[in-house]
């Protein structure tokens, strides 16, 4: 009876070792794919910025971008040049184009974290008004302020990958970005760049918007 349980235990006890040694593994593996992404990452984004054209582009370092989790990534934008950043471990996994509020409608600067994300949302401030026989009386209407005819209705502008930053309706969604302030306050963003941010920040990822991106500070030789 000793001797069977002597056997048991020994075992368990080298199951564990196992299951040790793999995460162990997994976490050399993951750390050396980090490591490796860091020796390149900011020579990579130094020389796409040299590059001409870039303004109208966006980067994309795909190794980062495969390590990016709710935990270890944040958000810049950058007013001034109407950039956005995506930091993974405070490296620049994407720069892409973005576009702020118009100088009607400032996009506020701040420190924010993600409050909510919804992949299709429609504003229930900013949209369009329509007559009863549905043709539009108002294309850039403000439920707050536009009258609604008797019949009509109010159709709030679609936000796909809607990620809130405020309470009163400040947020990143996909938008038309045409290389300028243009937006109500919200952060304008392509499809595909909201897309792959809506895939990894979660509810709490930091975002820090100010006239320039601290990261690209750091980032300067």
């Amino acid at each position: 009876m000793i001797a069977s349980r002597l056997l048991v235990i020994g075992l368990v006890a080298s199951a564990l070792t196992a299951c040790t040694t793999l995460e162990e593994r997994r976490q050399r593996a993951e750390a050396k794919k980090l490591s490796d992404a860091k020796a390149t990452s900011r020579a990579d984004h130094a020389a796409w910025r040299g590059a001409p054209g870039w303004r109208d582009k966006t980067y994309r370092n795909e190794a980062l971008i495969a390590l990016a989790t709710d935990s270890n990534s944040a958000v810049e934008i950058a007013l001034r040049e109407q950039r956005g950043l995506l930091l993974v471990d405070e490296l620049i996994a994407m720069d892409f184009p973005v576009a702020t509020g118009k100088r009607s409608h400032p996009t506020p600067t701040g420190s924010y974290k993600i409050l909510g994300k919804v992949k299709d949302y429609k504003s229930n401030l900013y949209g369009k008004i329509v007559d009863a026989a549905g043709t539009v009386v108002v294309s850039d209407a403000d439920s707050r302020k536009d009258a609604i005819p008797e019949g009509g209705s109010f159709q709030g502008a679609r936000m796909p990958y809607w990620m809130r930053l405020t309470n009163d309706g400040i947020g990143m969604h996909v938008g038309y970005v045409p290389g300028r302030p243009a937006s109500h306050g919200c952060i304008r963003l392509r499809a595909q760049t909201a897309g792959t941010l809506f895939g990894i920040i979660k509810t709490g990822t930091p975002v820090v918007i100010a006239q320039a991106a601290p990261a690209l500070a750091v980032a300067k030789p």
